[in-house]
């Protein structure tokens, strides 16, 4: 486990906060934040289109304490560990701006006067919308009959962030959402207002899940240093916390899934890891964290088994660094667990080794022992993969001999039964590639190679499965590239044999222009260079959502492809809470269904993409 001195400083420097930043606004001496970020951290942060981190304008959205956490415990440590106390602090402040927090700003009138939450009927309960991850609704009343007069109802501006990321969970009466700021609310459904808030002070990154706790409801999520809580959802009490860290780069990323039955309340948490990042720094020993799933009891937060993706990292060799490497590392679990009851085992998909060597469990869809942890089988999709950041644009020391494709399993996979009674899994990769798979054994059913696949390309957050029919979004980037064809798009394949039954090819909406895109001091250009499909989807009986990199969200007829509906996200708006929204790049969880609703979380500023803070909600008008 990792010791909580490790993560002292950044809570410490938090502490700090106000402190310095009132010597800053007294005009005490302190460093220039702004000379330090240009000479530290802008080539990373700098280009429109084909940044690796988010823009400078998308920082500017994010709290100070977001800033500051990354630097000190989170994904940028590596990249900051040469600065000082007092520097890091001076490039928040120069990105912050001094500004108030907005959560600070929000009216007394954005609270509601009737606050009762009822979890009786839970119409959303977590990433997949049920054990299977089929992330699909087949009660929404959203069909091709109505669907076409959808119109905005209220929008929610998530406080202090730049990614609208966390997928909320709905009752009856209540919609369930974490802001990365770290701020968890229950707002009413019909209205939006604020029914209650609690402040976990920490920068939240996973979706949100409910279940039993023992005697209590629980809400479950994840934080980016590995913590796990367990809140509940009537009155927004903490109930538990727990860190499942193993290394102080291992985080959570997949949604928490917890799952009764005769054993008790159980919650299982895919471990994931940043080790990936923080290799980009020369001098740092590549890499000891990996990835893992652990079974936690429901009601205390008890660790109650662990299964790690690799062996215990040892000494390999000495990079032309002079820096000691480890490995094996990494195989992160960046997916939401699949459960399959029948057979009493869960799914999860891999990342890639973060060093050499390359191991068996790398890139691979792996079946877990419910109740013990035991691998039962596993297939890998792709071989050889260790690769790390260090491996960009200008090779670094600790890039792996590999340096493989980064072909991960970031969609969680989704365990669907065909309408001839036979069962199957079904994954998708970053590859391009979809896999059919026995869930008995593991063995492929059949493959097929959708998108072109990249880093950044292929299948990304979900898929989604209605009927005999599986609907797979492509992120395949439009980089000009020798003999590389992007395919970026919505495709349906038939689930039985992977046959393409139709696809939709994303096109922009505009007409790029690279010279004027970089030139761009906005973060939401007029014509972003991302268009293509990364966002989970979701369907209902005959309607397929999904949404786009340039913000838009799509409703698309299932049977052929057409477009029934559509609109565009990118824009200000006057949120429900009294403070500024603006929507952005759909990512991540992208589009939910309940009922009557169409969710949608617009903003994601990682990769250059357009930054926003938008909880948008849909209805037939």
């Amino acid at each position: 486990m990792v010791p909580a001195e490790r993560l002292v400083p950044a809570f410490l420097a938090l502490l700090l906060l106000p402190v310095l930043a009132a010597q800053a606004q007294e005009g005490a001496s302190e460093p220039d934040g702004k000379q330090l970020f240009r000479r530290n951290c802008l080539e990373c942060h700098r280009s429109q289109g084909v940044s690796e981190g988010p823009l400078v304008g998308a920082l500017q959205q994010m709290s100070g304490d977001q800033i500051l956490t990354s630097m000190t415990a989170g994904k940028m440590q590596e990249q900051s560990a040469h600065l000082t106390s007092e520097e890091m602090m001076a490039i928040m402040l120069f990105l912050s701006a001094g500004d108030s927090s907005d959560r600070d700003a929000i009216p007394a009138t954005a609270w509601c006067e009737q606050r009762s939450v009822s979890t009786e009927g839970i119409e959303l309960e977590g990433w997949g919308a049920g054990l299977a991850n089929l992330r699909h609704q087949p009660d929404s009343t959203l069909t091709k009959d109505r669907v076409g007069q959808l119109e905005l109802d209220w929008v929610f501006a998530l406080p202090d962030v730049a990614d609208a990321r966390s997928q909320p969970v709905v009752s009856e009466d209540t919609i369930f959402v974490a802001a990365i700021s770290g701020i968890v609310y229950a707002l009413d459904r019909t209205s939006g207002c604020i029914k209650w808030e609690l402040d976990t002070e920490t920068t939240l990154r996973t979706s949100m899940a409910i279940g039993a706790a023992g005697e209590q409801t629980a809400l479950f999520l994840g934080d980016n240093v590995g913590t796990v809580r367990a809140i509940n959802a009537h009155t927004g009490e903490p109930l538990w916390t727990k860190s499942v860290a193993q290394h102080s780069a291992n985080t959570t990323t997949g949604t928490p899934v917890p799952y009764s039955d005769e054993d008790g309340d159980r919650l299982y948490v895919p471990l994931s890891a940043f080790g990936v990042v923080l290799a980009t720094n020369p001098k740092y020993e590549c890499c000891k964290s990996r990835g893992g799933v652990l079974s936690l009891d429901a009601a205390t937060g008890e660790i109650l088994w662990i299964t790690h993706m690799t062996k215990e990292p040892v000494k390999t060799y000495v990079s032309s660094e002079g820096v000691q490497q480890w490995g094996p590392s990494g195989v992160p679990v960046w997916t939401t667990p699949t459960i399959d009851p029948k057979r009493g085992q869960l799914y999860v998909g891999t990342g890639e080794n973060t060093s050499s060597p390359a191991t068996q469990l790398s890139d691979s869809i792996v079946a877990l022992d419910l109740r013990t942890g035991a691998i039962r089988w596993s297939f890998q999709g792709t071989r050889g993969d260790a690769w790390n950041m260090a491996c960009g644009r200008r090779k670094g020391p600790n890039c792996p001999e590999e340096d493989g494709p980064d072909y991960d399993f970031g969609a969680a996979a989704v365990l669907a039964a065909h309408s001839s009674g036979k069962d199957i899994l079904v994954a998708g990769q970053k590859s391009g590639e979809v896999h059919a798979l026995d869930p008995d054994t593991g063995e492929l059913i059949w493959q097929e190679k959708v998108g072109a696949g990249s880093a950044l390309g292929g299948i990304h957050w979900g898929l989604t499965v209605a009927g005999d029919r599986v609907f797979v979004p492509i992120n395949d980037p439009a980089f000009p590239r020798p003999g590389y064809v992007a395919k970026p798009g919505v495709y349906a394949l038939d689930l039985l044999t992977g046959e393409t039954l139709w696809e939709h090819k994303a096109e922009r909406a505009c007409e790029l222009d690279m010279a004027k895109l970089r030139a761009t001091k906005t973060p939401w250009p007029e014509c972003p260079f991302q268009f293509a499909f990364s966002a989970a989807p979701m369907s209902n009986s005959d309607v397929l959502f999904a949404a786009s990199l340039d913000g838009r969200v799509f409703a698309f007829d299932q049977e052929n492809g057409e477009v029934l509906w559509q609109d565009h996200t990118v824009k200000a708006y006057d949120a429900v809470n009294g403070i500024e929204a603006h929507g952005g790049s759909i990512d991540s969880s992208g589009v939910q269904l309940v009922g009557d609703m169409l969710l949608v979380n617009s903003g994601y500023s990682l990769f250059g993409q357009m930054p926003g803070n938008a909880l948008m909600v849909y209805r037939v008008k």
